[in-house]
Formats: structure tokens, C-alpha cells, sequence
């Protein structure tokens, strides 16, 4: 009877040690699963980052090739303004869009010093006013953009002097969580975000006719790749002296190649008899110097997006910045 006890005992042990070795081994094998699995998400993500460079690369050669055939204009048929364009790549695939950055309002332009004064205050700059025009075309009323515009030109200038409506460090400093007025250029335009009044609403408002260019505060629009949707933005860059339904005609009745120059743009019917100022006339433009490309790659599952900002260097393109991830 005793032998009998001790061979149970003796079995139960050995499954036990069994079932600790059947777990062990399960765990080995899961762990080194995860660890093959990671390596390969790494090495798909790394993979499809370099297929966003190729990306790149490929803009950059249509990009020269046009403005080779182009004769000093940008324009919408042009090879460059191809929208998603894709290519298959092995295991997956490569999509890009180029953007013409003198097509949108860059932000950036309203920070420029005021070379004028009126009554000891400075005048508002042509960006500014059209800045504003902006706002007002897009349903703000004139005293809310008029807050708006001095508020961005206060976070952007390099003094930090607060504007009649504007804010300074002392404004941003006393929010739930404080930070300071940037006093430099935007990099992206989804840092208006951090600007005193502009709220999502605001913002999303914006989103399809405002840009941030780089270390550039000149606003110049090219009116040979706005598009119809953008109306708004014409009328706003001739201070809303024309309706946007107006500026709808405009765009629906360009040249399929565009202007070959800017004086053709001005002596349209619908222009002719507008008066406006040589620096108002001196921001439209019928080329570009600046480009987006949002560029993205996919590996299996791996995916990568990428937006590069690009500038026109004689016949060459320089990188100005590249931003990984999505945004707005």
C-alpha cells in the first residue's frame, strides 16, 4: 500500500515538472515570437522610411523637369500637380502629392514690421490686411479678425511689444499651463493652434487656405494653382474688393496652362476695373519658389507618412524640413 502512495506521488510530481517544462518552453517560444515580430515591424518600418526619401527624390526630378520646360511658370497641368500619385514597390507601396506653397496664405507673412505709422501707431501691412480679409471671408466678423490678426502678428514678431488687440508673453503665461509668445517664424501651420483665439473652430476653418513656409515671411500668391475650392483666399488677397463668387469666375475662366504673366492676370474683364495698390498687385504671382510634398509608404503593415517642405534654388531644390507623422 505504501509503494503504491509513493509511485502517485512520484507520477504526480513528474506531470507537474512536465507541465512547468510545457510552460516554460511556451513562453520561450511566445517571447522569442514577439522578438521576431518586433525585428520585422522594425525592419518594415525602417523600409517603408526610405521609400518616403525615394519619394522625395522622385519630386525633386519632376519638380526640376518642369520648371526646365515650364519658362519661369508654375501651373496646374504641369506633371508636378498629379494628386495621389502611387507606385508599387515590393510589399507594398509608395504614394505622394505635391503642393504649391504660393498657393495658400502663409502665416508667417503677418508678422512683418509695419514700415508706416498712424497716429503713433504702425499702419497694418498688405499681409496683415489680407490676413484679415481672410478671416472675414470666412464668416469672422471684422472686430474678431481684426483680434485675430493682431494676436498672430504679436505671437510671430520678434519684439514683444503687445498690439492694440494683440498678446505677449504676460497672456500666455497666465494659462492653465504657461508658456510664452513664440517671437519667431512658424515652422507648421498647426502651431496657430498655440495662438491667443484661435480655437479648433477657427483653425479647421483655415486649414485649406493657410500654410507656414520656413524662415520665409513674404506672402506672394501664385494665380496659376489656386484652385476654385480656395476662392475665398483671392478675394481676401484683394481685400474682399471682389465677391467669392467673383473670384470663383476668375479661377473657373484661367488659361488651362496659366498666365505666362502677371499682367495677363490683371487685364481680365473681371479685374480691369479694380483699383489696387502697386504693393497689393506685388504680391501676386504666376510662379513658385516652394513646395509641399506629403509623401507616404506602406510595408505590409508598416506605414509611414512623411511632409517635406521644398525651395527652389536656382535649378536645383533644397530640403527646408521634413515632418514625420500625419498632420493638420
Amino acid at each position: 500500500m505504501g509503494g503504491q502512495k509513493q509511485r502517485g506521488v512520484a507520477l504526480i510530481v513528474v506531470m507537474l515538472i512536465v507541465a512547468m517544462v510545457v510552460i516554460i518552453a511556451t513562453n520561450i517560444s511566445s517571447r522569442n515570437q514577439l522578438s521576431m515580430r518586433r525585428t520585422l515591424n522594425l525592419a518594415q518600418y525602417d523600409q517603408a522610411y526610405w521609400y518616403a526619401l525615394s519619394a522625395e527624390e522622385l519630386a525633386m526630378k519632376v519638380l526640376k523637369q518642369d520648371f526646365e520646360d515650364s519658362e519661369g511658370t508654375v501651373h496646374l497641368q504641369q506633371y508636378w500637380a498629379l494628386a495621389n500619385v502611387a507606385f508599387p514597390a515590393e510589399y507594398g507601396e509608395i504614394v505622394g502629392e505635391i503642393q504649391d506653397m504660393r498657393a495658400c496664405f502663409n502665416v508667417n507673412a503677418v508678422g512683418q514690421a509695419s514700415e508706416k505709422t498712424k497716429n503713433g501707431q504702425p499702419e497694418m501691412t498688405v499681409a496683415a490686411i489680407q490676413f484679415q480679409s481672410l478671416l472675414i471671408s470666412l464668416g469672422v466678423d471684422e472686430f474678431g479678425a481684426e483680434q485675430l490678426t493682431s494676436t498672430l502678428k504679436d505671437y510671430i514678431d520678434e519684439d514683444t511689444l503687445s498690439g492694440p488687440y494683440g498678446a505677449e508673453d504676460a497672456e500666455y503665461e497666465s494659462r492653465n499651463v504657461p508658456y510664452r509668445a513664440a517671437n519667431t517664424l512658424m515652422q507648421h501651420r498647426s502651431e496657430l493652434r498655440a495662438v491667443l483665439g484661435f480655437s479648433q473652430d477657427v483653425y479647421l476653418n483655415l486649414l485649406p487656405y493657410v500654410c507656414a513656409i520656413p524662415g520665409e515671411d513674404s506672402q506672394l500668391l501664385n494665380v496659376n494653382t489656386i484652385k476654385v475650392e480656395q476662392a475665398a483666399l483671392l478675394a481676401a488677397m484683394l481685400e474682399n474688393k471682389i465677391s467669392v463668387s467673383e473670384a470663383e469666375n476668375i479661377i473657373n475662366n484661367r488659361p488651362a496652362d496659366g498666365y505666362e504673366k502677371i499682367e495677363e492676370f490683371w487685364e481680365g474683364s473681371s479685374l480691369s476695373g479694380i483699383k489696387s495698390e502697386a504693393n497689393v498687385k506685388s504680391s501676386f504671382v504666376v510662379d513658385s519658389q516652394y513646395f509641399l510634398l506629403k509623401a507616404g509608404a506602406k510595408v505590409d503593415t508598416a506605414i509611414f507618412r512623411m511632409e517635406s517642405v521644398l525651395k527652389r534654388n536656382g535649378k536645383d531644390l533644397d530640403v527646408l524640413t521634413r515632418q514625420y507623422g500625419g498632420q493638420q
